[in-house]
């Protein structure tokens, strides 16, 4: 079993998130996607637009997506 992982902010989900996560489970059989907390995206001087429970919830809800974890 070959487990991908690829990570983003993922903030105002857009269609190139898509399909980057496409891309990326086409690549192995089970895909694992860090997102990044609000705290390491202030962290780099910037603020997400969507809170990370909800950037979280959207990208678990991607077909794609296997496992999303902070």
């Amino acid at each position: 079993m070959v487990i991908g992982y690829t990570t983003g902010v993922y903030d105002l989900f857009h269609i190139g998130h898509v399909r980057l996560l496409r891309n990326a489970k086409s690549l192995c059989d089970k895909l694992i996607v860090g997102v990044t907390s609000d705290d390491l995206v202030n962290y780099k001087g910037k603020q997400a637009v969507i809170p990370f429970s909800e950037r979280l919830e959207i990208v678990s809800s991607c077909k794609y997506v296997d496992l999303a974890v902070e």
